[in-house]
């Protein structure tokens, strides 16, 4: 049985929680952007803000081997993420909590969202600038990459969103934490758009040990 900081690193770092204690502060390197750079990046940002919703599989690689299981998002505030056995996690944030559900050994942590470098996804308007500085920027002939980190502290981790492009496409993300430790998610045959009917359930941070709701 892996133990309970593995499985935290197996599981929360998907969407960016860091595991370990506090970085060192330092100050965010922007990466030199061309004019062109910048209307990819505003194309970019339009994408992300007019995304709603998604629902997807998706494979994890790190350290720890893949897993897998599927995504649910629904912009803003949002998401649930279920691994598939033998990863017995279960994460769900609302508005500003996070839900961390170890399903197998019955145990649950909350953690504000704001504390997960990958947290702005879930905010009503993404900007990749002021509260983010973008450190690196990559484009290919129908790709594009972008590396983010948070300007007040650019030690406690990066987060790197990885789009196809025509049509432009969330496909991948990569999320490395303040000890170096790196996962990327693959989402695979994504439907964007679609309508949740039982919502309030999908993404109800009561805790299932206890059925306290802290919504």
């Amino acid at each position: 049985m892996i133990g309970l900081r593995k499985r935290a690193l197996s599981g929360a770092l998907l969407i960016g929680i860091a595991c370990g204690g506090p970085a060192a502060l330092a100050d965010a390197t922007t990466v030199a952007l061309s004019d062109a750079d910048r209307a990819d990046i505003a194309r970019i940002e339009t994408y992300m803000n007019d995304l709603t919703t998604m629902e997807s599989r998706f494979l994890q690689f790190s350290e720890q081997g893949m897993a897998e299981g599927r995504i649910f998002l629904n912009r803003p505030n949002h998401l649930r993420i279920e691994y598939a056995p033998p990863t017995p996690v279960l994460m769900i944030a609302s508005d500003i909590i996070l839900m961390f559900h170890d399903t197998e050994l019955k145990q649950t942590t909350f953690l504000p969202v704001s504390e997960t470098p990958a947290g702005f996804l879930l905010e009503e308007t993404i900007e990749l600038s002021g509260d983010l500085t973008i450190t690196d920027f990559e484009r290919s002939a129908q790709a594009f990459r972008v590396t983010l980190v948070q300007t007040d502290a650019p030690d406690s981790g990066t987060v790197t969103l990885m789009f196809e492009d025509k049509p432009l496409r969330l496909a991948k993300w990569r999320v490395v934490d303040a000890q170096g430790a790196r996962v990327e998610v693959a989402l695979m045959e994504p439907r964007f758009g679609v309508t949740f009917k039982n919502a309030r359930d999908l993404f109800s941070t009561v805790d299932p040990n206890t059925a306290i709701s802290l919504d």
